[in-house]
């Protein structure tokens, strides 16, 4: 009974360090909820659904919408609306992202901890009567998802809350709190280890690195759990996982080999397809380049994620009336989609014959268009202050009904990556033959009048540079949160896109979110 109070309370005052909102969603009582191996699949999909869903409360295009918001690529139609509060506004204490991010991945971490503990205060084995099949396809999996969970969750914290990694450098200050079992007391509680950088992103890596040992290549059916089959982690997603840790760090070789693994060992389990045959599955399905996938179809609970139409033409199942990314006007004319976003406006031959911007882009026209001058089949922004036509995402919500599974990790992203490593290390050959096989998947040849490989597009060893690869990762994966991890990656400034000339440096500390006030005030560690 002492034990039970002793740890109540300690999650009483979390819920107080964390303003009014909790850590942990359940606590483990004396007698484990996990009497079975059937049970125990309950502690990982928990971590899951605190990621993943939750309709308007999903932290997952949250964090979307804060990394795309602070990257170059995109600019905002909404200027002068300060309510929000997200562009490169870090130093705001911005409730948004610390109640549905900085809470709720610390909260799946929680969970993540207090399955582990359990496994290890029964000597590593909790099930010893259990099938040999048993152990292998579900408690082994299960085991490497916790570390996947918690390794995922700690990479999105560092990304969004940490100082950025500089190779050979310092990384010495003081980061997050690093919580690797569960708090059984006060104390414990309100003073958790503040990892370094340099310990947080050792922490990540071990974590993937038991996941990408303990998960299978794929789901097996009758052999494993059948939620499994529902776009959860595997060995490729910890793979994926660790070349963009190793990316982030800037050790481009590690990168490059676990990028590798997932392109080449996969054994025809992914492959590219129509560039929106990854967005337009609403079924337990999914794209056959996504390697880890949200199943957002599932009409059981209100979980779309609705906070994607901050960067989305879309909402639900009809166009956005409150969408503030765009693609920066900049960004337009050096990808060649638009000669002058500002006074010649024509979409160009290079946009209209790729076929993401066919399949996963939007054109917006300027609400400033006379209705008699309007074009039938065009869509004319509702809003005064849009006076340009303007680019966006059109990825999100493409099912029917609004509904349709989103892939967090795609097969393209995991081709690009070892292309610019490979670049990097002086392959320019292999690293031409990875963007054109990107470009090739783009390409409608249709409209080009030409086929790809005898076309001026297509890439050679003489003809590749940074510049390219770095435009290439831009539009294939535009509005996907991924352009600032990746320029933080790749050590380099990061331009200021619409704010004005110039750049920061990736080391800024204008890409760290603030922490959460009741985090600083009642965390011990950090006082």
């Amino acid at each position: 009974m002492k034990k039970h109070i002793i740890k109540l309370l300690s999650i009483l005052l979390l819920i107080v360090s964390c303003e009014q909102e909790k850590f942990f969603e359940f606590e483990r009582p004396s007698q484990s909820p996990w009497n079975n191996i059937t049970e125990f699949e309950r502690s990982v999909i928990g971590a899951y659904s605190v990621c993943f869903s939750g309709g308007w409360g999903n932290s997952w295009p949250v964090i979307k919408i804060f990394k795309n918001m602070v990257a170059d690529d995109i600019a905002t139609s909404t200027p002068n609306d300060p309510s929000w509060g997200w562009f490169r506004d870090t130093e705001n204490n911005n409730k948004m992202i610390h109640q549905t991010t900085y809470i709720k991945y610390y909260q799946a971490i929680a969970i993540c901890n207090d399955a582990l503990d359990f496994i290890n205060e029964n000597n590593g084995d909790p099930y010893p009567k259990i099938s040999e099949d048993d152990r292998k396809y579900n408690f082994n999996r299960i085991v490497g998802e916790l570390y996947f969970m918690r390794g995922y969750c700690y990479y999105t914290l560092a990304t969004l809350f940490g100082d950025a990694y500089v190779p050979d450098g310092d990384n010495k200050g003081k980061q997050l709190p690093l919580r690797t079992t569960f708090s059984r007391g006060a104390d414990e509680a309100l003073s958790p280890k503040i990892a370094t950088t340099e310990e947080l992103w050792d922490q990540i890596l071990s974590d993937l690195k038991m996941a990408y040992d303990m998960l299978p290549e794929r789901y097996l059916q009758g052999k494993m759990h059948v939620s499994y089959s529902a776009g959860r982690a595997n060995k490729f997603a910890a793979s994926a996982m660790l070349s963009r840790a190793y990316f982030y760090m800037g050790n481009y070789a590690e990168a490059k080999d676990y990028s590798d693994y997932v392109i080449t060992k996969n054994g025809g389990d992914y492959y590219l397809e129509e560039p929106i045959d990854a967005f337009n599955k609403s079924t337990l399905t999914s794209g056959k380049e996504s390697i880890f996938w949200l199943p957002f179809y599932d009409q059981t609970k209100d979980t779309p994620p609705y906070f994607a139409g901050v960067y989305s033409h879309l909402c639900g199942g009809d166009p956005c009336t409150w969408v503030s990314v765009i693609m920066d006007f900049s960004t337009l004319q050096r990808i060649g989609w638009m000669p002058n976003p500002k006074s010649d406006t024509t979409i160009t031959i290079v946009a209209r014959r790729d076929k993401r911007f066919q399949q996963l882009f939007f054109v917006r026209e300027p609400a400033n268009v006379p209705l008699e001058l309007q074009v039938k089949g065009k869509y004319y922004e509702t809003r005064a202050n849009l006076t340009y036509r303007t680019v966006l995402e059109n990825k999100t919500f493409r099912g029917p009904g609004g509904r349709a599974n989103y892939p967090e990790i795609r097969l393209a992203e995991m081709y690009l990556t070892r292309c610019i490593c490979q670049f990097k290390a002086g392959n320019k050959s292999a690293a031409a033959n990875d963007i054109n096989i990107i470009r090739k998947r783009a390409w409608d040849e249709r409209i080009a009048g030409i086929s790809y490989e005898n076309s001026s597009s297509y890439v050679t060893e003489s003809t590749i540079s940074e510049q390219m690869i770095n435009d290439e990762r831009l539009i294939e994966l535009f509005c996907e949160g991924d352009r600032i991890d990746y320029l933080r990656g790749l050590k380099v400034n990061v331009g200021n896109g619409e704010r004005g000339s110039g750049s920061l440096p990736y080391t800024d500390k204008g890409f760290v979110w603030s922490l959460p006030q009741g985090e600083i005030d009642y965390n011990k560690s950090l006082n």
